[in-house]
């Protein structure tokens, strides 16, 4: 377990994207007057993970995944816990004051009814793999590791693969595999692995005080996109897996340990020290493509014997 400091996810990004923008947010508490596709957007995604853990959780419960008239009622109940995730979405906007942009009215008043639709596309075409028998944990939230809230872990043959449901409205077929591509190499996933293995060390740790030897004999070593778009109704939702880079794990904890620390450091005015490499933001794509430094991080580790492959080092004279 970090004996220092630890953010979750997405306020770290936040942080890295923008430390003032991260400081007047998460420290001064301030918001934007107005809100609109980002915002709606996460309320959905919001209210679709816990629609999903509602049905997963109701099919673990009472085992009724071959029921298709009981099924149907869970499926409703499900829906019913999204709708509910919405309201309350909408009911923290009012009571701060906040308003929606007015092109985005329509998308507000659709939000309900899209977050089930979304529930129900995902319950009725559920990837093979997400068998009750093979959930290991459903919206898992680790106090301990920035309160990041896992949405799914599953277990495979290689050990347990932990699932992160991303969604969107629309997305044009062509750029499917780039949107996944994306979350190959992201930050929030490498949290999570990062999280969920220290957690499975730290129960095993405390059995073991306790005369019940454990050990974790599937290390986390995978994690996987669950991608549901919501139209066209055809399109299926697709699981994309990805193995964890060990080497490019390094990279991220030392990285999100020097990015927690400054976090720390000005939340609380107290000074600190960072080490003299920087820190990695994990962002290797942008709206042009693939970012030009990526494959330096990536795939060489910023190994200078491995850079020259791709990359060539300017030669400064001496004055």
């Amino acid at each position: 377990m970090s004996t220092g400091p630890v953010f979750s996810p997405t306020q770290t990004k936040a942080f890295i994207r923008d430390p003032a923008a991260w400081y007047l947010s998460y420290v001064m508490k301030w918001r934007p007057r107005f809100i609109g596709k980002k915002e709606l957007a996460g309320f959905l995604g919001s209210a679709f993970a816990d629609g999903a853990a509602a049905y997963h959780n109701g099919l673990s419960d009472s085992n009724l995944d071959f029921d298709l008239p009981a099924q149907e009622v869970l499926l409703k109940k499900a829906a019913a816990v999204a709708i509910a995730s919405v309201t309350e979405s909408k009911e923290q906007v009012v009571r701060l004051g906040q308003s929606v942009y007015e092109d985005q009215s329509e998308s507000w008043e659709l939000l309900e009814k899209r977050a089930a639709e979304m529930v129900f596309k995902y319950a009725l075409n559920m990837p093979a793999h997400f068998h009750p028998s093979n959930i290991i944990a459903s919206e898992l939230t680790l106090p301990n590791h920035g309160h990041c809230r896992i949405d799914l872990v599953i277990n495979t043959d290689t050990g347990p693969t932990v699932v992160d449901f991303k969604t969107s409205l629309s997305l044009d077929a062509k750029y499917q595999a780039m949107r996944l591509r994306e979350y190959e190499a992201d930050w929030q996933m490498y949290h999570y692995v990062w999280a969920y293995q220290d957690y499975l060390q730290a129960n095993c740790s405390q059995k073991a005080e306790h005369g019940n030897p454990c050990q974790t004999d599937h290390p986390v070593r995978r994690f996987a996109i669950l991608l549901l778009v919501l139209e066209p109704k055809s399109r299926l939702p697709v699981l994309h897996p990805v193995v964890v880079d060990p080497e490019l794990m390094q990279i991220w904890v030392q990285s999100a340990t020097q990015v927690w620390k400054a976090m720390h450091g000005i939340r609380t005015g107290q000074p600190y020290t960072l080490d003299p490499i920087p820190w990695c933001s994990f962002n290797f794509f942008s709206k042009f493509g693939r970012e030009d430094w990526a494959d330096a991080i990536q795939k060489f580790h910023m190994d200078e014997n491995l850079l020259s492959v791709s990359y060539v080092k300017e030669i400064t004279k001496n004055a």
